[in-house]
């Protein structure tokens, strides 16, 4: 994409961590970008909304060169505590370490831990001792045997693996060269994951819970 050129806003990667719902969301941007052109850069500002309408706005720089979001304001510090409650603390720690490693450009580092926090998925989720000594292709097949992921999630879960292996091993071809693209998709594979497993699940269960709270109120009156 050429310098000092206007962006397509519309089809511009606009994912980031809401700090108020605490996932990952696209952004819906509620201005026109605006841009402080220099010699070095004109990525856009502008601000943008949760598809959440109870979360709070927030300001975004938009990368053109990489398409993603390079910052967001109130800033967002990739801890455990910033992700969603329904997903385990350990789990947590590791993806948000893989954040920290993707915004510090450290792709190897992002892709295994990713590759890490979906083994932590698997053993929080399947209790049987025997699958703590299983390889992780092995138990990644056990969760989907067990239901808890569909077939294609599994078939997305074996490539966070492959790309896991590839940052945390030597390799003797050119695989070892794991590109911001491959850490970005890797990324965004592992949340939709977890969000199946955990996120969804919890949300579900708290509309259904205020659903039959609200019948027993009917009921009542």
């Amino acid at each position: 994409m050429n310098m000092h050129q206007p962006v397509d806003i519309e089809k511009a990667n606009l994912s980031y961590y809401c700090r108020g719902c605490k996932q990952k969301v696209r952004g819906i941007p509620l201005t026109i970008p605006q841009y402080h052109i220099s010699e070095f850069s004109d990525n856009p500002w502008l601000i943008c909304r949760c598809p959440n309408r109870l979360c709070k706005l927030s300001f975004v720089v938009y990368d053109k060169i990489n398409d993603r979001v390079q910052e967001v304001y109130p800033f967002s510090t990739f801890e455990p505590d910033n992700y969603h409650e329904a997903i385990p603390e350990k789990i947590r720690v590791d993806i948000a370490e893989g954040e920290r490693c993707f915004h510090a450009s450290a792709y190897k580092g992002s892709v295994t831990m990713n590759r890490r926090a979906i083994q932590r998925v698997i053993l929080d989720k399947i209790e049987t001792k025997s699958v703590t000594k299983m390889k992780l292709w092995e138990q990644i097949n056990e969760l989907y045997k067990s239901g808890f992921i569909t077939k294609h999630l599994a078939d997305t879960a074996h490539e966070i693996r492959h790309f896991g292996n590839f940052g945390a091993h030597p390799q003797d071809d050119l695989l070892d060269e794991t590109t911001e693209e491959d850490a970005g998709l890797v990324d965004n594979l592992t949340w939709e994951i977890i969000k199946t497993i955990y996120v969804i699940p919890f949300n579900t269960k708290k509309l259904n819970d205020r659903r039959k709270q609200k019948k027993g109120t009917n009921k009542s009156n």
